[in-house]
């Protein structure tokens, strides 16, 4: 079966709110968000999100062109920040894990990231208990610079989270 990877289009945004859900109740200690307070199952923001600039979502599709993967990026709004990109949302169906899918979603997310101008480093935070996650990350040039404990809570667990960056302007 084959893989379609490519950046959403606001007509894309009802059925990314609904994958959303399926996201947030298979890994609820990888994503801030919680069903309840969850901006990407706002079908009218997320169509907003996608039609503006210095916002992405890639999306990995099946040959039905079902979602099976997602990774959003955007560039952080503040000047002094503006040269950052943030990488968030990532997360692949498990029927399709182990399969190289996050690995061309994050390269999906670097190749947005590179189109906008002035963009020369990316960011991400992903939970110290996926370590498959971040050997994704790390091997698209992504280095962990800290973590932050207890940064999560939900199940009435605590979960940490890993932080990493990558130089655009050192792996063009």
């Amino acid at each position: 079966m084959t893989i379609t990877i490519r950046n959403l289009v606001p007509a894309d945004a009802p059925a990314y709110a609904a994958f959303r859900t399926e996201m947030l109740a298979d890994t609820p200690h990888a994503f801030t968000a919680s069903p309840g307070d969850d901006p990407g199952q706002n079908i009218e923001g997320v169509r907003a999100s996608l039609a503006g600039p210095n916002y992405a979502i890639v999306g990995a599709f099946d040959d039905m062109q079902q979602f099976v993967g997602v990774a959003g990026v955007n560039r952080q709004d503040k000047a002094k920040r503006a040269h950052i990109a943030w990488v968030w949302g990532v997360y692949v169906t498990p029927s399709r894990r182990g399969q190289g899918v996050a690995r061309r979603l994050i390269a999906g997310t670097i190749q947005t990231a590179r189109a906008w101008p002035g963009v020369e480093r990316m960011s991400l935070s992903v939970s110290a208990t996926s370590a498959t996650a971040r050997r994704v990350y790390e091997s698209h040039g992504f280095i962990a610079w800290g973590t932050e404990p207890d940064a999560l809570r939900t199940g009435g667990k605590s979960y940490d989270e890993t932080y990493l960056s990558l130089d655009l302007t050192a792996h063009a």
